[in-house]
């Protein structure tokens, strides 16, 4: 038997709903059975994704938090029905910086999290197709997995191909849902679909506006420094710190360039 707090990697770099993983367990006991599935998975996805664990001895006993030596508890599925954004996809996305995500990494713009800031559901959708060779954009009316009502507008997904299984994305609870499980138990009734792979006219010169390459973290450096020394939210804002300080890591020059940029508005030169 090992705790899942004995896993530097868990404690300290994987996420759901932009808390630590293990923190949120910890601050929300009375969680749905949707949270439970979908951290179960996260957690065995990414031990099995850093080869941490032996998915074919090895299983999750979530209620006493360790990962046991035998198979008689949750054992990892490389499909499941629901599952946080898995390592693999961020790793991707914290390679690519874009337009549509301010010329930010993608995984910071997306460790933004849901009810504590605003922001529009397409530019992160839009922002996640990018490491896809193909994706389909989705407007639905469907049923709220965590309030278990009717959502009376229409609701933004991006559907994209994980290992030979179609997954919905979900930017707002930072969750992905296998295709099959989520149409049929949540109901989706399509307002309006497009396909990348189809966009022609306007449409395709606006994706490839929107997709094209950029890169702003030098003069936004300073923006995030002073949201995350001063927010009262840090157990939600946790992953954003951890994918900002990935960046500094990763981008010494823009680390300089900011630096410049913060001494030239401290001296009244810009």
């Amino acid at each position: 038997m090992k705790s899942l707090y004995d896993f530097e990697f868990l404690v300290n770099e994987v996420f759901y709903k932009c808390w630590h993983i293990l923190d949120y367990i910890e601050k929300h006991p009375d969680m749905s059975e949707l949270d439970r599935c979908a951290i179960k998975a996260t957690i065995m996805d990414a031990l099995v994704y850093k080869k941490l664990i032996d998915p074919n001895r090895e299983s999750l006993d979530f209620d006493n938090l360790c990962i046991r030596d035998d198979l008689n508890h949750y054992t990892y599925c490389e499909h499941p029905d629901v599952c946080g954004i898995p390592i693999w996809m961020k790793e991707k996305l914290r390679e690519r910086s874009v337009v549509i995500s301010a010329g930010l990494p993608v995984t910071l713009f997306l460790a933004k999290p849901a009810g504590s800031v605003k922001y529009c559901l397409y530019d992160p959708n839009t922002a996640i197709s990018t490491i896809f060779p193909d994706a389909v954009f989705y407007d639905v009316f469907h049923i709220s997995p965590n309030r278990n009502v009717r959502i009376d507008n229409p609701r933004p997904f991006v559907e994209v191909d994980i290992g030979g299984e179609m997954y919905l994305v979900d930017s707002l609870s930072k969750r992905i849902y296998k295709s099959s499980f989520f149409k049929e138990r949540y109901g989706f009734e399509i307002v309006s679909m497009g396909k990348v792979s189809e966009l022609e006219g306007d449409n395709l010169k606006t994706y490839q506006k929107q997709t094209r390459p950029q890169d702003n973290l030098a003069t936004m450096i300073p923006f995030f420094e002073m949201i995350l020394n001063n927010s009262e939210l840090m157990s939600e804002l946790a992953e954003m710190k951890y994918e900002f300080e990935v960046c500094l890591r990763k981008n010494p020059e823009a680390v300089i360039e900011a630096d410049k940029f913060k001494k030239q508005i401290a001296t009244g030169c810009i």
